[in-house]
């Protein structure tokens, strides 16, 4: 078997990945126990033009659902392949609410919640860059790109305390969904795990103090779920520290991205 390249954008926070779908595919990754070799990334060379993504057998496969959907045709699918199909019915609706209605209003509170949020998320994005530029770059990202996406897809056009109240929705179904079980769908882990861990562990685990956190937080079953997530498959052996960051207890090396292409930040990427 040859090793998987995983296109990753930045470790940081201690959590493995900013973006919520880069931590999605790599704890797959981990949950099937194929290997890996990490890889820092530059959206231009994804098919996509975003991350993750992936190089394997020749190919290069963009979209983290895509990704998981060929590892799965590819590689067998040990995870799902037992679910019923009110499991699989169950997983799908999941999905769409963390990714297409969750992960947007996370995107929110990342890029517009407070000034004070703002100046550490563009330190943890730009803060490699020389600062001559640093400041016109991320102004440019944050309205020409970021901005126009939140307003396409609706979350921007809301006032703050109903986006508040749509967050607190989703995190209230995602706790109802979860209640008492280790895992999402029951004893098992399945790919819905995957999902699930990349979009709370980013709001969790991060910094960024918002109500929207803070709510979160007042979730033990998902604080607990994230905790056991991360300590159950991010325990990483001695062997593949070369390649891999260590987590263990939230605890990270962190390794900066240098000397990336100003366009790698103005591209449309998966964060």
């Amino acid at each position: 078997m040859t090793m998987i390249k995983l296109f990753y954008f930045k470790r940081i926070w201690g959590i493995p990945d900013l973006s919520p779908f880069t931590v999605k595919v790599e704890t797959y990754l981990r949950m099937v126990n194929l290997p890996y070799e990490l890889i820092e990334g530059h959206v231009l060379k994804g098919p996509k033009g975003k991350l993750p993504y992936i190089e394997d057998q020749g190919l290069k496969i963009s979209d983290s659902s895509f990704i998981i959907d060929y590892l799965k045709q590819t590689y067998h699918d040990p995870l799902d392949q037992n679910l019923t199909l009110q499991q699989k019915t169950s997983l799908i609706a999941m999905q769409r609410l963390l990714e297409d209605h969750f992960y947007w209003i996370g995107a929110y509170y990342r890029w517009f919640s407070s000034d004070k949020n703002w100046q550490i998320y563009k330190q943890a994005l730009f803060g490699h860059l020389p600062v001559i530029i640093r400041d016109p770059v991320a102004i440019t990202c944050k309205k020409k790109i970021i901005g126009r996406q939140l307003y396409a897809q609706g979350i921007s056009r809301h006032l703050p305390n109903e986006i508040l109240q749509l967050g607190q929705l989703d995190l209230d179904c995602i706790s109802n969904f979860l209640s008492d079980k280790t895992y999402m769908l029951g004893k098992h882990p399945t790919s819905l795990d995957a999902c699930a861990f990349g979009m709370l562990i980013n709001l969790i685990q991060c910094p960024i103090d918002t109500p929207l956190k803070q709510y979160a937080l007042s979730k033990p079953n998902l604080v607990n779920y994230c905790h056991h997530m991360m300590n159950f498959f991010f325990q990483i052996s001695s062997k593949n520290k070369k390649n891999l960051v260590c987590l263990l207890n939230f605890n990270i090396v962190i390794n900066d991205i240098q000397n990336q292409n100003i366009l790698f930040l103005l591209s449309a990427c998966e964060l």
